[in-house]
């Protein structure tokens, strides 16, 4: 119990040695920085405690140098506004960091139609004419007709939409050796997804 009392009074006497503006500014200059840091990174829910914790020190820093009770109210009404002044920045439309969608590239995914130091496919002749292409469209689509009539998970159902707005471009025209092997890759994912539903 005396080595305890012992460590406050030394604690208590490298606190007088520090300049009093650095103790009577010190917990509101802390609040004002992590307080903005908390706001840029939309982190709403930790200012309370943090201001509390930092109110605390604060009030016990003041305590240990104020000479009277004016001191500390003085103390007290700068800690408060700065605490205000605060949590208005967390009203700031800070920009957020985008979120990544499951799965976003899916649709581009099945228009990749270009390859790097490949010829461009739509200088080629067609490999599939609009009969065929059309013949293979007919058939993915009630594939795609199916699957929308089973209980599919979100991700799954996120998949399917993709594909099907993908076969949007490949209808009523004859089709290029990049549009038939795109044209596969939906056919692929359809049938992957029918076997996995058991259609």
């Amino acid at each position: 119990m005396a080595q305890i009392i012992l460590d406050i009074r030394d604690f208590l006497e490298l606190l007088a040695q520090l300049p009093g503006w650095f103790l009577y500014f010190c917990a509101p200059a802390l609040l004002l920085v992590t307080g903005l840091i908390l706001a840029a990174v939309h982190a709403d829910r930790a200012y309370p405690p943090l201001a509390l914790f930092l109110g605390a020190v604060g009030t016990f820093l003041v305590a240990s140098i104020a000479v009277s009770l004016n001191d500390f109210l003085v103390w007290a009404a700068i800690y408060v506004a700065v605490a205000v002044l605060v949590r208005l920045f967390f009203y700031i439309p800070f920009p957020k960091r985008k979120a990544k969608r499951p799965r976003e590239d899916i649709y581009k995914t099945f228009h990749a139609d270009l390859d790097m130091g490949k010829p461009v496919e739509a200088e080629l002749p067609p490999v599939l004419s609009l009969e065929e292409g059309e013949l293979q469209l007919r058939h993915v689509d009630s594939l795609i007709e199916k699957l929308r009539t089973s209980e599919m998970t979100p991700a799954d159902r996120l998949e399917l939409d993709a594909v099907a707005r993908s076969l949007e471009s490949y209808r009523g025209r004859a089709l290029s050796a990049g549009d038939a092997r795109a044209l596969n890759d939906c056919l692929s994912a359809v049938l992957k997804l029918s076997a996995k539903y058991s259609l």
